[in-house]
């Protein structure tokens, strides 16, 4: 091959290649950006009654980075303990209560255009059913409060559940 023809080879790759350069996030963006402390999850059931998945005053967060990654981690309010004292010396019935008192899953996240919805795309979960899957929010960002709603019939109860989590900004 000849050089020049090596050398357009070489302009071609490096045009063509993905660009390593961090993207300058939107205002909406960067507003979405940071650690968020739960405040607190509540659905609204068609018949207007409110509950509360994970108790009254759960714990957790979520996070978003300027990179398009998130992670989002709740525990149950109040936690479920073992008698034992140990996970490890834990009784399946304990287990089951310690499992459904705690939710995580990490991956990417791409917020819309119009900055009103958030699109989570899950890399790993607690809940091994959730890998692979994409979940798309409504999303708000007022000063220092963060408000993600979403809606879906519930497994259990197969009846329509209308989910607000409320989040502060950790500063």
């Amino acid at each position: 091959m000849s050089q020049l023809g090596s050398a357009m080879i070489g302009v071609l790759a490096v045009f063509s290649a993905p660009r390593c350069v961090a993207q300058t996030p939107t205002p909406r963006a960067a507003a979405l950006v940071g650690t968020w402390r739960l405040e607190s999850i509540v659905d609204t059931l068609p018949d207007r009654s409110l509950y509360s998945w994970l108790g009254a005053r759960p714990t957790g967060e979520i996070r978003y980075d300027a990179t398009g990654h998130m992670a989002v981690q709740f525990m149950r309010d109040p936690r479920p303990t073992v008698a034992a004292g140990a996970a490890l010396r834990a009784t399946p019935q304990e287990l089951r209560l310690v499992y459904d008192g705690y939710y995580a899953y990490f991956g990417r996240y791409q917020l819309s255009a119009r900055g009103d919805s958030v699109t989570h795309f899950i890399e790993a979960s607690l809940h091994p059913e959730e890998v692979g899957s994409v979940y798309r929010r409504a999303v708000r960002v007022d000063g220092d409060r963060l408000f993600i709603t979403s809606q879906f019939i519930d497994a259990t109860d197969h009846v329509l559940h209308r989910r607000c989590l409320r989040f502060n900004r950790v500063r």
